[in-house]
C-alpha cells in the first residue's frame, strides 16, 4: 500500500488544525484561540470533536485505508465512506488497530469522502491506497453551507457520521457542509459569531434556543439582544448570504415549563420570531425564519427517547425535512 500523510487540504468541515509529531487533528474552532472560547463551560471540548468533518480525495484504488486514533469518549468508532453523496459502507476499525479499511471498491477514479465520527477526537495519521493507484485532491465547487446549533445539531445519537441531520441534508442537496453543532454549548457566544463570520460560506443556518432554555443562560431581557448581535456580526461579513434562523424542535415538558430565567421553550421561539421581524424591517431581505415543527414535532415524539434528543431515525428524518423545507429556500435566495 502507498502511504500519504494528509495535510489540511484533505479535510472539509474543519475550522482549524492541530499538528502533532505523527498526526493532524481537525478542530471546529480556531485552535490557536481556544482560550478565548473557554471562560466558562466546555465549548472547546465539543469543538475538538469531529462532527461533519471528513477527508475528501479522488482515487482509483480498489482499497482505501485510513489510520486514525480516536479518543471517542464512548462514541461508536464508526466512519462512513461516501461516494456521489451515497454511503457505500459504515466501517469500524480492523480489530484493535487504528486502521479503517474500505475494500472491494471499483478500480476506476472516484471522488470519496470519509466522514469521521461525530463525537470523537480524531487524530489522523495516514491515508493508504494501492501501490499503483492515483490519489489527488480535487477542487470542491459545491455550495458551502454552515450550520450552528446544540447537541441536536452535533448529533451524537446518529447511526453513523454521514447520517447526522446536517450530513443527511448536505448529501441530499450536494452541499459542502461545515457543522458547528456543539453539544450543550450553543449559547450565542460573540466569539463564535466571529468565527462564523470569518468563514467563506454561501448559506448559513442558526438553530437556536434549546441550550439557552436548558442552561437558563439568557432570558427575556437578553435573549433577543444576543440574537440580534450574533446575526449582525455575521451579516457584516456576509452581506448577501441567506441566513436561516431555526426555532427549537419539539421537547415535551419543556414546551410549557418555565426555566430558571422564567422562560418556556415556546417563549424562546416567540423571541426568535420577533427578532426576525425586527431585522427584516431593517431591510435584511435574506434573513429567513424556519420553525422546528417543520423538522421534528409532537407527532414524532417516539423518535425522542429522552424527550429531547432524536434517535438515529429521528436525525435522518430531520435531515430529509431540512433538505425539503429549509435549505431550498436559502439556495433559491442566493440568486
Amino acid at each position: 500500500m502507498k502511504t500519504i500523510i494528509p495535510d489540511e487540504t484533505f479535510f472539509q468541515g474543519a475550522i482549524s488544525f492541530e499538528r502533532g509529531e505523527d498526526y493532524i487533528r481537525p478542530w471546529r474552532l480556531p485552535f490557536d484561540e481556544l482560550a478565548l472560547h473557554a471562560p466558562d463551560g466546555d465549548l472547546p471540548d465539543k469543538a475538538g470533536r469531529s462532527a461533519g468533518v471528513r477527508l475528501r480525495f479522488q482515487t482509483n484504488s480498489p482499497v482505501i485505508e485510513l489510520e486514525a486514533h480516536l479518543n471517542n469518549m464512548g462514541a461508536l468508532p464508526i466512519m462512513d465512506l461516501v461516494c456521489d453523496n451515497e454511503i457505500l459502507v459504515s466501517q469500524g476499525p480492523s480489530g484493535d488497530s487504528d486502521i479503517y479499511r474500505f475494500a472491494g471498491l471499483e478500480p476506476s477514479s472516484h471522488v470519496y469522502e470519509i466522514y469521521l465520527p461525530v463525537q470523537a477526537y480524531s487524530y489522523v495519521k495516514a491515508l493508504r491506497v494501492a501501490d499503483d493507484a492515483s490519489l489527488e485532491i480535487v477542487a470542491d465547487e459545491r455550495v458551502r453551507w454552515l450550520t450552528y446549533g446544540s447537541s441536536i445539531t452535533h448529533c451524537g445519537g446518529s447511526k453513523s457520521p454521514a447520517r447526522s441531520w446536517p450530513a443527511t441534508a448536505a448529501r441530499a442537496l450536494n452541499l459542502n457542509l461545515t457543522c458547528l453543532g456543539y453539544s450543550g454549548n450553543c449559547h450565542l457566544e460573540p466569539m463564535v459569531a466571529r468565527v462564523i463570520a470569518n468563514q467563506p460560506m454561501d448559506i448559513i443556518t442558526l438553530k437556536l434556543g434549546i441550550n439557552i432554555y436548558g442552561g437558563s443562560t439568557l432570558g427575556k431581557r437578553t435573549f433577543r439582544h444576543n440574537i440580534i448581535g450574533f446575526v449582525k456580526t455575521i451579516r457584516d461579513q456576509h452581506p448577501d448570504a441567506p441566513i436561516g434562523l431555526i426555532t427549537p424542535i419539539y421537547a415535551a415538558e419543556r414546551e410549557t415549563t418555565n426555566n430558571a430565567a422564567g422562560m418556556t421553550l415556546e417563549d424562546y421561539r416567540e423571541e426568535l420570531r420577533s427578532v426576525h421581524e425586527v431585522l427584516t424591517s431593517f431591510n435584511d431581505e435574506k434573513l429567513f425564519l424556519f420553525e422546528g415543527r417543520d423538522l421534528l414535532w409532537e407527532a414524532d415524539a417516539d423518535l425522542l427517547p429522552d424527550n429531547l434528543h432524536p434517535n438515529g431515525k429521528g436525525y435522518q428524518l430531520m435531515g430529509q425535512r431540512a433538505a425539503e423545507k429549509i435549505l431550498p429556500v436559502l439556495l433559491a435566495a442566493r440568486a
